[in-house]
């Protein structure tokens, strides 16, 4: 997850800036021309929908990592011998029983599998859901952040717009 150091800093419980002036090292907004405040809302734009698809990618693991979770709740609730089918790749199956689960495979990232116990791999799923939660937050805030940034860059590209129509 890579999004703006700045934001991640406010999001972590840091200091809310009094806006976008003192982002930009204490620069006006209104003393910047309309070229670069054009500049300067795109780039808002691009890091919002930036955070936007991280925050989304966020849910989509969480949501994953909790339906990881309740099968192997099920599982280890599935009594020895039961028939299912065993899911090869998205749409392929075949045929099994369970047996005894003492132990699972845990994907702890990168293409790396650890053997843990169920209540070891139920722990580990606990805390990473946890910690994408609170990731989610962060990236929540960040965006809320954004968001204010953009109102405020609007809010003078119109005052110059209005200003230019007048002048």
């Amino acid at each position: 997850l890579a999004c703006n150091a700045r934001a991640v800093d406010m999001a972590a419980g840091a200091a809310p800036s009094a806006g976008l002036e003192e982002e930009t090292g204490g620069i006006s907004l209104h003393s910047l021309s309309y070229e670069q405040l054009m500049q300067l809302k795109n780039s808002i734009e691009e890091e919002l929908q930036g955070l936007q698809g991280a925050h989304q990618q966020l849910q989509v693991s969480t949501k994953k990592l909790q339906i990881s979770k309740a099968a192997l709740d099920e599982l280890t609730k599935t009594s020895e011998g039961t028939r299912m089918l065993v899911p090869i790749t998205s749409s392929l199956y075949v045929p099994g029983e369970t047996s005894a689960l003492q132990s699972c495979l845990v994907d702890v990232g990168t293409g790396y599998y650890i053997e843990k116990s169920v209540a070891e791999a139920q722990a580990f799923m606990d805390r990473k859901i946890e910690l994408m939660a609170n990731q989610t937050v962060g990236v929540r805030q960040a965006a809320a952040i954004k968001g204010q940034h953009m109102q405020q860059a609007m809010q003078v590209l119109n005052e110059k717009r209005f200003a230019a129509k007048q002048g």
